[in-house]
């Protein structure tokens, strides 16, 4: 970092994702204030957990420093979970429409201008999952339903992320940037499923990786 100060760089995008520790969101956090421009963009996957639980070793420390992360974030891209931890409320697993638009707006107030909520389960559907954004510029909430796959890959919401980062930087819009990741990680999630190898090596990037050249044939996103 320092190395960096003195060749004067600088950066059109900052991406944060697993952080393991407090002093780890500090430094990155510092990093942000140091090297951000007036045309950056910033964007925090604000990794916490999973399935309504925190993930091993993640204490009350680490989402202290992870709400006031994300204030920093132009973009934050939470799951279900990590969102009722951002916001200090218990857990819920169903919720309507309605909350979740609640929940995205108060999210929206502590900072980020976008807001995208990841694995929303759907309301008497077992086999659909959703996500959620909210655009605070325009005031507008989007919404895409696609098939739940009852597979298991780590990494996927690292990819959801990066997509949408590569996105908005080359000039997709909001809804298009959630069709292309969505979709994306659905193909993946599809490529990989009939191989027998072991799941945490992740979806099989490779053969789904060229689809984000292909131009989006058919979008999914709803206005909400």
């Amino acid at each position: 970092i320092s190395e960096w100060k003195k060749l004067g760089m600088q950066f059109d995008a900052f991406y944060t994702g697993y952080l393991g520790s407090p002093l780890q969101i500090q430094i990155v956090s510092d990093f942000i204030d140091d090297f951000r421009q007036p045309e950056s963009l910033v964007v925090v996957d604000p990794v916490l957990g999973d399935n309504g639980k925190l993930y091993a070793n993640f204490h009350d420390s680490m989402i202290k420093e992870m709400r006031q992360l994300i204030t920093k974030a132009d973009v934050i891209t939470p799951n279900l979970t990590e969102l009722f931890y951002l916001l200090d409320l218990p857990y819920k697993e169903q919720n309507t429409d309605e909350e979740l638009k609640s929940y995205l707006r108060q999210l929206s107030d502590q900072g980020p201008e976008v807001v995208i909520i990841t694995s929303v389960p759907v309301l008497n559907d077992i086999h659909k999952t959703s996500v959620y954004a909210y655009n605070r510029s325009g005031n507008r909430f989007w919404k895409i339903t696609c098939p739940y796959l009852p597979a298991h890959y780590p990494g996927t919401g690292d990819t959801f992320t990066s997509v949408i980062t590569g996105a908005l930087l080359q000039g997709d819009s909001l809804p298009i940037a959630l069709d292309r990741a969505t979709q994306f990680i659905l193909q993946g999630i599809r490529a990989t499923f009939g191989y027998e190898y072991d799941n945490r090596e992740g979806i099989l990037l490779e053969k789904v990786l060229h689809n984000l050249d292909m131009p989006i044939q058919s979008s999914s996103y709803e206005l909400i």
